[in-house]
C-alpha cells in the first residue's frame, strides 16, 4: 500500500503515510486465523486496532517488495481482482527513479 486507507475506510496499514520522504510502500498480512477469530477480529481494520493481533497481523515496509505465493490465488489491485496470481512485484516511484539514473 502507498497509503493508509482503502475499501471505505479499511486502515490496514495504520502508519504508512503516502507523502513520507523515504517513498516506502507497506504489505500488510493477515494470517493463521480461522473464519470465526478473523470474522471477531476483522472490524478492528476500521480503527487500526488489527496489528495489535501480533501473532495474526503483520505489516513490512520497503522500496521494493515481491511476493510468491505457494499457489495460485486471486489479488484486490486497485479495487480490480485479478485472478491465478503466482507473484507479484511492488516498487516504490524512488526506487525506480534509482535504477533509471
Amino acid at each position: 500500500m502507498n497509503g493508509r486507507f482503502f475499501g471505505g475506510g479499511m486502515m490496514p496499514t495504520p502508519d504508512q503515510d503516502r507523502l513520507n520522504p523515504d517513498r516506502t510502500v507497506s504489505l500488510f498480512v493477515w494470517h493463521s486465523t480461522g473464519k470465526i477469530k478473523t470474522l471477531m477480529n476483522f472490524p478492528k481494520i476500521f480503527t487500526g486496532e488489527h496489528i495489535k493481533l501480533k501473532t495474526n497481523c503483520e505489516v513490512f515496509k520497503g522500496k521494493n517488495i515481491f511476493v510468491e505465493f505457494d499457489r495460485p490465488c486471486a489479488l484486490q489491485i486497485d479495487g480490480e481482482t485479478v485472478l491465478n496470481v503466482k507473484n507479484y512485484k511492488v516498487e516504490s516511484a524512488l526506487s525506480k527513479e534509482k535504477v533509471n539514473v
